[in-house]
């Protein structure tokens, strides 16, 4: 009986790392969102001198409430995945909600699994735990979306 749970318990978590793969796979490959706003409130570049990668948010607020966020920008799959990930994810929040969700990421993926909803999307950004260069990539996007905020005269 305990070693058909622990068994039922391996493929569950098999089955979850394999559906994660394909979601980081399709995000970079078609990356949601991926295109400079004609009208934005706010933007901000961010790069990772260490592997090239580099990401420029663009953010257009009615209000506080974040309208439309896109992005442009070359890097490896994880980044491009983080950032059409994140463009999907705080959409329509408030600026609060979205700088909330800058915090919550940055704990997640260095370890805190409590800090995102267990429904959430970037979840499936937990395979770089333990990769350091690849926390960097991850939360890239993020760094480049909390200085837009940062750097919106309405801040």
């Amino acid at each position: 009986m305990k070693d058909e749970g622990k068994r039922e318990t391996l493929v569950a978590a098999a089955s979850a790392e394999s559906l994660y793969k394909s979601i980081i796979l399709e995000h970079s490959a078609k990356p949601h969102h991926f295109f400079a706003l004609e009208s934005y409130n706010a933007s901000a570049t961010k790069s990772n001198m260490l592997c090239g990668d580099e990401v420029t948010v663009y953010c257009r607020f009615r209000g506080e409430m974040l309208e439309e966020v896109s992005f442009t920008g070359t890097g490896c799959a994880i980044m491009k995945a983080s950032a059409s990930l994140m463009t999907e994810a705080v959409r329509e929040q408030t600026r609060e909600g979205v700088l909330r969700m800058v915090s919550q990421m940055t704990d997640f993926v260095n370890g805190d699994d409590g800090a995102l909803a267990a429904n959430s999307s970037l979840r499936s950004l937990a395979g770089v735990r333990g990769f350091t260069s690849r926390i960097k990539c991850a939360l890239l996007p993020f760094q480049a979306l909390h200085s837009a905020l940062a750097e919106d005269p309405r801040s």
